[in-house]
């Protein structure tokens, strides 16, 4: 039961930095101030770096034999 909850906290989690990172792509496409641009972008690298770790995270919940294989972000 707690690792049926610790997946759904990270399923939820995981969303979430993907909807981040959609929405800092899409930003991306409106900047035209060359410093925030790369503001957004390095805050993208980490946001990715961060899905990256949930998504081990969320596998190692997983019983083995059994995994996930994700799209990119």
């Amino acid at each position: 039961m707690i690792n049926r909850i610790k997946r759904l906290w990270l399923w939820f989690a995981i969303r979430s930095v993907e909807i981040t990172i959609d929405g800092q792509t899409e930003c991306l496409n409106h900047v035209r101030d060359p410093l925030l641009h790369g503001r957004i972008q390095l805050a993208r690298a980490e946001a990715r770096r961060e899905l990256a770790r949930l998504r081990g995270q969320y596998n190692a919940t997983l019983p083995p034999g059994k995994r996930i294989t994700w799209r990119l972000a």
